[in-house]
């Protein structure tokens, strides 16, 4: 049975004047400890070793030339994961994702061969994750678990990984990953009203314990400003959460952008390929969306120009003066990653339930495009989804089909 192993980490060792030693990081792995010659004022270059050290720890071997299938006893599931995150996993709608999920695999079966994957150890892991909290919690005590369904995703990871390394070095035999049981998706949507309660939220209004709406500061309203960016496009156009952080205000070979012009968003750059099971067609911006768009695109332009006179004032190279490039930015910076945290304030202020989460704006854009009797393949073309999870997911709502149904049964 493997044992859940934290892997490498830091660890500040305090100093031993005993022993004439002062404080300093290490790295701890298991029983192991490695020193890093960085003090307790290096912590950018400590991590730079532990980067180091794991890159030298889990990169596959290089192969051997032997002529036959290899036997799982003898391939360890870190090599499998390393081989995956630097192929497959990097050419995937989100490799960030893909890096946290492999992470996760890695803490618990990277000591461990691809022998030990069966049923037992795959439900051993499914109970160790519903126990962790979700990683970007930021008080691990009271922060959500990972679901069963997380887990779930995960240990896909691994069975493609395992795939991807049969593929490249085969083995005797593949080892079958066990999932637990797929949950009923959950296809909720906002209405009209608890959406425009979203939007207030993110303008910087709160509702008290009597039901009353109050305003916060200027610096609130300021630090949610991309929010609500992001909740008018998600609405509007049912993209992505993953792919609105990344929209640019111009045209770009690898990164979405926005052709204000012609009033299309473009859900992947020039150069990059569509994947199959999360399509990104261009979807042409409807106009009440399309007007918030040109209004935030002089924002940031106006904005652009004050902050490239501050820094030519201040005697800066004119060549590398600050200008705004994305349309979900904070504070002039693109916005890195999703924007959970942010987005889970907005929710509480609102006043709705926690479980509406940033992909509910997808959810709620298809399904108010059923409501009005949207064309099916319209509206796959719209939303990039197919006409088979519109119809199965979302048809319920079309008022076409509720209308036969009362005819039907008289």
């Amino acid at each position: 049975m493997p044992r859940p192993s934290k892997g490498p980490r830091l660890f500040l060792r305090k100093a031993r004047p005993e022993k004439r030693q002062a404080s300093v990081w290490v790295i701890r792995d298991g029983a192991k400890e490695v020193g890093t010659g960085c003090g307790p004022g290096e912590v950018a270059e400590a991590g730079l070793r532990l980067a180091e050290y794991i890159q030298a720890k889990w990169t596959p071997a290089p192969a051997t030339g032997t002529n036959g299938p290899t036997d799982p006893t003898d391939v360890l599931i870190a090599d499998v994961l390393s081989l995956y995150a630097d192929g497959k996993a990097a050419k995937a709608p989100d490799p960030k994702a893909v890096r946290a999920r492999l992470s996760a695999l890695l803490e618990f079966w990277g000591e461990s061969t691809v022998a030990d994957v069966r049923r037992s150890t795959c439900e051993q892991y499914v109970a160790h994750r519903i126990l962790q909290p979700i990683k970007m919690a930021k008080d691990p005590k009271t922060a959500r678990r990972v679901t069963d369904q997380g887990a779930r995703r995960e240990l896909e990871d691994l069975s493609a990984a395992i795939g991807y390394w049969h593929d490249e070095h085969p083995l005797t035999r593949r080892p079958k990953v066990v999932l637990p049981q797929k949950a009923e998706t959950r296809r909720d949507a906002l209405t009209r009203s608890e959406a425009a309660r979203l939007l207030l939220a993110a303008m910087g209004w709160y509702r008290n314990a009597e039901g009353k709406w109050k305003r916060r500061g200027l610096s609130a309203r300021l630090n949610r400003a991309h929010i609500k960016r992001f909740i008018l496009i998600g609405l509007y156009t049912g993209t992505r959460p993953g792919v609105i952080p990344k929209l640019l205000w111009s045209e770009s070979a690898k990164q979405a952008w926005v052709d204000i012009d012609d009033g299309v968003i473009y859900r992947r750059g020039r150069l990059e390929r569509d994947h199959r099971t999360k399509r990104r067609p261009l979807v042409v911006v409807p106009n009440r969306l399309l007007a918030h768009l040109r209004r935030w695109r002089d924002l940031d332009l106006a904005a652009s120009a004050e902050l490239r006179e501050a820094h030519l004032k201040a005697g800066g190279d004119p060549l590398a003066a600050p200008q705004i490039v994305s349309v979900m930015h904070h504070g002039a910076r693109p916005i890195a990653g999703r924007i959970r945290t942010g987005f889970e304030g907005v929710v509480r202020d609102a006043g709705l339930s926690q479980d509406v989460t940033p992909h509910w704006m997808r959810h709620t854009c298809a399904t108010w495009l059923m409501q009005r009797d949207a064309k099916l393949w319209e509206a796959s073309g719209f939303t990039g989804m197919t006409v088979k999870t519109l119809e199965e997911c979302y048809g319920h709502h079309r008022p076409s089909n509720r209308d036969w149904a009362r005819k039907a049964h008289g």
